[in-house]
Formats: structure tokens, sequence, C-alpha cells
């Protein structure tokens, strides 16, 4: 974990986590990106990578489907393949997207805020 200290203060970082959310409509389809990681245990990521993709759909919130079983029909193979298109798709868009003026304006404030404190 990372540590700062000067002669007064001493800080250690216990865990850092990030998380991101983003809504996205792609031709037509609603989709719900959620990126967190974390350099240690949280529950936001048992039993998942650090990507979850969801889909609205007509009978509400599902996982975006990019897997079939080996004996799978045929169809639901071409659907999952391009599923998996899409996925890395969206991916590639959010990561792209990821300094958003969210963090350009928060990067801001944070300068505010420290100089205010260093008076």
């Amino acid at each position: 974990m990372d540590s700062q200290q000067n002669d007064d203060l001493q800080m250690k970082i216990e865990q850092n986590i990030i998380s991101r959310d983003w809504t996205i409509l792609y031709k037509g389809r609603r989709v719900y990106i959620n990126f967190t990681k974390s350099d240690g245990q949280i529950l936001a990521l048992c039993n998942r990578g650090n990507w979850e993709i969801s889909e609205e759909t007509d009978d509400g919130i599902e996982e975006f489907n990019a897997y079939v079983f080996k004996d799978g029909r045929t169809e639901e193979q071409r659907q999952a393949e391009e599923n998996a298109k899409v996925i890395e798709e969206l991916i590639a868009f959010c990561i792209e997207n990821w300094d958003n003026n969210f963090m350009q304006e928060l990067r801001n404030e944070m300068e505010i805020e420290l100089t205010k404190l260093n008076r």
C-alpha cells in the first residue's frame, strides 16, 4: 500500500477502489456497463471480472450474454459471437472516454480545495 508522511501527519492508504458506470444506447439497445477494480478484496468483484455488462430487455435488465454451451444451437452460437464483438466495442468505447468532463471537473475542484487549504 502507498504511504505518505510529513513531520506532523502520517497516512497509509488501506485500499483503492475504482468503479465507473456508463449507460450507453447502442443501435437502439440500452446497455449498462460497470468497471470495478480494487487492490484488495471487495464484494463487488465476487464471481465476476472487472467489467460487467447488462442490457435492458422487455423482461428487465439481464446480463449481456456472450457465452454459449459447446453443444448450443447454431443460432445461439452466432448470437454469442456477435455479442462478444459488441462487448469488445463497448469496452473500447468506455476506455477511450474514461477521462471525461466529470474527471476533469473533479480534478479542478480538488485543486481549488487544496488551494483553499494551503492559505
